[in-house]
């Protein structure tokens, strides 16, 4: 396995967070990728981007969010907060994010970006339902004082929404029968069965019929057949399966956010963030958003990206003012594309956050036409 080094930076408010690092390449311009994991993975899962970091000039930084392993479990005030959809807890987030950037810039030394603005930085990624942690940071001014503020803003380079589910984004559900929800299957009855099922087949390969429609219907949302050779999960150890794997975590933290109060709250912070003429020009306005997701997802990653692409071609098209915003869709990948393509996955991430003003990217598959 690739080496890397575990550290834990605590926060002013007392606040652990846990991270893998890549340590820094042997240059003076190198990027720093920070990443959020998802639900019920935690940030060892996304190792192998270590593997890859160094020649692509970059420098890892593989995070931990609350409750998972290493890092400070929330308050029972703290979830309660969440089970209503109060917006302090995504505030909070926010500033822990700063925080820890702004550790970053001090104990590391992170280079700032080059005048190109292609190289230096930080990125940082949210991946799956990381991405409602990272989209908290560039949500509202008020959340991060004006001093840690101006510490981060000229630092942070890029944001990258990877592979999140409709809900991370707080986007309504497609209107189709038969949806499959894998928690929800009767032939599983134990919450580790539930578990196993939906981390088997939220990591499988799905052939949609005919994405490039931009319709639901265009999505495979069925329950797929049991084939196991098709998942990312089944072909972990597993030793791997363990050390990767959080379900106490996953069900205290991050399943009570697919209830009605917290999306409302996400749906409010995702329009916010790429569509508030106030926030796109004063918070973090140098921040362009790269969303990118595999052609063989999960529904939830592909409705994720058809919805956020169907929201900002619409923007675009009314000539509203909204954040800069690339859209990128991997061939061949699944939700885990850092795991079974990680130096493909990687070189797209880098190259879509290396350009001086991002624009729509049309895909193969997705068309404002």
């Amino acid at each position: 396995m690739t080496q890397f080094t575990e550290h834990t930076c605590t926060l002013p408010d007392g606040i652990d967070i846990f991270y893998t690092d890549s340590g820094a390449p042997a240059t003076r311009d190198y990027t720093t990728l920070v990443a959020f994991h998802g639900t019920g993975f935690n940030g060892f899962s996304l190792w192998p981007l270590h593997k890859h970091a160094h020649q692509r000039n970059v420098r890892t930084i593989l995070c931990n969010r609350r409750d998972y392993h290493g890092s400070t479990p929330h308050t029972n005030d703290e979830i309660a907060e969440l089970q209503s959809g109060n917006k302090a807890f995504q505030d909070r987030l926010a500033l822990q994010t700063a925080w820890l950037l702004a550790h970053l810039i001090e104990h590391q030394h992170t280079p700032r970006p080059t005048g190109d603005g292609k190289k230096g930085g930080f990125v940082l990624m949210g991946w799956s339902y990381g991405a409602a942690s990272a989209l908290a940071l560039l949500a509202d001014p008020v959340a991060i004082p004006g001093e840690l503020y101006q510490t981060i803003e000229p630092y942070l380079r890029s944001l990258v929404l990877y592979d999140p589910p409709f809900q991370a984004l707080g986007h309504p559900p497609p209107s189709l029968p038969g949806l499959y929800d894998a928690f929800a299957d009767p032939d599983y009855t134990t919450l580790d069965a539930k578990f196993t099922n939906f981390q088997r087949w939220i990591s499988s390969y799905y052939k949609h019929p005919n994405i490039a429609s931009r319709d639901a219907a265009g999505m495979f949302v069925a329950k797929p057949p049991a084939d196991t050779a098709n998942s990312t999960f089944d072909r972990w150890t597993d030793e791997e399966k363990a050390r990767y794997s959080e379900i106490v975590a996953a069900v205290r933290v991050d399943l009570p956010a697919l209830a009605a109060a917290m999306q409302a709250t996400l749906k409010t912070q995702f329009h916010s963030v790429l569509f508030s003429t106030d926030l796109v020009t004063s918070h973090f306005p140098r921040t362009p958003i790269l969303h990118i997701s595999g052609a063989e997802t999960c529904y939830p990653g592909m409705w994720g990206y058809m919805s956020s692409f169907s929201s900002y071609a619409a923007a675009q098209e009314r000539g509203d003012v909204s954040r800069p915003t690339t859209f990128k869709i991997v061939e061949g990948g699944n939700h885990f594309m850092h795991y079974d393509m990680p130096e493909i996955f990687l070189k797209e991430v880098m190259a879509n956050c290396s350009m001086n003003i991002p624009t729509i990217q049309l895909s193969p598959h997705v068309s404002t036409s």
